[in-house]
C-alpha cells in the first residue's frame, strides 16, 4: 500500500507533537499539574467504597487542530475525581467538549478562550523559534535507491 509523501509528513508532524506534549512536561521537571478544582465531598457510594473523598475536577486533555486553510477546531476532555484520605485518585465522570457550536449563553465565554488559545498559539511558535525549527522527514533511501515518494 503506497501512502502520499503529504499524509506522512502530516502523520509525522502529529505524532511529533504528541510526543512533544507527553516528554516535555517530564523533562522540564518545574511544569507541575494542572489547575484542579476543589468540588468538595463526594456523594457518599454504596460499598465497595464507603469511604470518604472529596471530589475534584481538571480539564484532562486538550486538542487543537489547525489547518493553514479552514476552521480551527478545539476540544478538550474535563474529569471528575474522588480523592481518597489516602491520596489516591478514583474516576467518578469524563465528558469531552468541543468549542465549535457553543449554545447562546456559552458563546462569550467560547470567544474569550479562543483568544487566550491564540495567544498560546503564538507562545508555543515563538518557543520553537527559540529551539529549533520543524525538520523534514528524512528519505530513508536518498542514494538512489528504491523509495516510496
Amino acid at each position: 500500500m503506497r501512502c502520499s509523501r503529504r499524509l506522512l509528513v502530516g502523520l509525522g508532524v502529529a505524532f511529533g507533537a504528541a510526543a512533544l506534549l507527553m516528554v516535555q512536561p517530564l523533562a522540564a521537571g518545574e511544569i507541575g499539574s494542572g489547575i484542579i478544582e476543589r468540588l468538595g465531598k463526594v456523594v457518599p457510594t454504596p460499598v465497595p467504597s464507603p469511604e470518604p473523598e472529596q471530589k475534584i475536577r481538571l480539564i484532562a486533555s486538550m486538542t487543537l487542530q489547525n489547518k493553514p486553510t479552514g476552521a480551527s477546531t478545539i476540544t478538550f476532555e474535563a474529569a471528575d475525581y474522588g480523592e481518597k484520605k489516602n491520596g489516591r485518585f478514583r474516576v467518578i465522570a469524563i465528558e469531552q467538549y468541543s468549542l465549535i457550536e457553543p449554545k447562546p449563553e456559552a458563546r462569550e465565554l467560547r470567544d474569550r478562550i479562543v483568544a487566550k488559545v491564540r495567544d498560546l498559539e503564538q507562545d508555543l511558535l515563538d518557543y520553537v523559534e527559540l529551539v529549533g525549527p520543524p525538520r523534514a522527514p528524512q528519505r530513508i533511501f536518498e542514494s538512489g535507491g528504491a523509495s516510496n515518494y
